[in-house]
């Protein structure tokens, strides 16, 4: 491992999470310093965390003040429970108002790092079906939950550019391939039961992301100085649910003849937040291809493959990465 004359350290919100974890490996493997902050503070640790609670405008100026780049990933997990309304406002306060704290607190510090870096989602997008191929360039009307809290959640990332040479990157994130994800889990499971199945009409696009090219493409926004706004963080390939589903039996070797799963059977069990999976378009990577960033996964069975190996629910090679 070659480390820099001066190891940069990355301050990371939402470290604990899948993305978080793995990026903070690979982090460490190139030699960068890695700070977490969390609800408590942990500094004798592999991982140095310290406190910050945005609710009562409280954290350690210590972590901003070491902090060469910060990765926002804190976020109340969209698929945990129904979109109530109290669960609502969490999802948009947990993202929104982190970020503007952030701000405000290097404002009063003084400390501007490098660059901030933070997720968004293809939910951006919105929850329509169609053939269309959107790019980042696209502007949508806020027709749904899940368009308006991506819409409030970049606005506030961008807010960061008012802080002098500073560089901001957001990073539109699709489905992430995770052993470790509990949405792919909850695809595997019926899968490997043998009663897989399309979701709704199956026709959507599902825009999708192994974990390790996200982690990566995180990387490459933190070390390229040319990165700056807004890239769509989807594999280049498109393809539909039920053809996403019909792989992933593939992959597993089981039977895939069962009728898709109703959309009011869907909307009865999970609510307005059905949404996440019985809508989705085309979305262009382009841009980030254009970056010169080439994925490790184009396509989706060899993700899903690579992520069943690592579970040792499909027989074949350690994944890769």
């Amino acid at each position: 491992m070659i480390i820099s004359e001066k190891m940069k350290t990355v301050l990371i919100t939402g470290g604990t999470g899948l993305v978080g974890s793995r990026l903070t490996e690979l982090l460490i493997e190139k030699g960068y310093r890695v700070l977490w902050l969390s609800r408590e503070r942990k500094l004798h640790t592999d991982i140095p965390t310290y406190r910050w609670d945005y609710r009562n405008n409280e954290i350690d100026n210590e972590a901003l003040e070491q902090a060469d780049v910060i990765v926002h990933l804190a976020g109340s997990n969209l698929g945990e429970g129904r979109w109530t309304e109290e669960k609502k406002r969490q999802i948009v306060e947990s993202r929104v108002r982190t970020a503007e704290f952030l701000l405000e607190r290097l404002k009063l510090t003084g400390r501007i790092p490098e660059a901030f870096i933070s997720a968004s989602a293809t939910g951006y997008y919105g929850a329509g079906v169609s053939e269309r191929i959107f790019t980042e360039e696209d502007v949508l009307p806020e027709n749904d939950f899940l368009n308006t809290t991506c819409r409030k959640w970049e606005d506030a990332a961008c807010s960061f550019n008012e802080l002098p040479g500073i560089r901001t990157v957001v990073l539109r994130t699709g489905f992430i391939l995770s052993r470790d994800s509990e949405a792919f889990k909850k695809m595997v499971l019926p899968t490997r039961l043998g009663v897989g199945s399309p979701l709704g009409s199956g026709r959507q696009y599902l825009s999708w992301i192994h974990l390790d090219d996200i982690c990566r493409l995180y990387i490459k926004a933190i070390e390229d100085s040319t990165m700056q706004g807004v890239y769509n963080a989807v594999a280049p390939e498109y393809i539909t649910n039920a053809v996403f589903m019909r792989t992933l039996a593939k992959v597993m070797k089981k039977p895939f003849f069962f009728p898709a799963i109703p959309v009011f059977m869907m909307r009865l069990v999970m609510g307005e937040a059905a949404d996440m999976v019985l809508g989705g378009s085309r979305i262009s990577s382009q841009k980030i291809q254009d970056a010169r960033y080439r994925f490790q996964y184009e396509r989706a069975e060899k993700a899903i493959t690579a992520s069943l190996s690592a579970d040792g629910d499909h027989e074949g090679g350690k994944a890769e990465g």
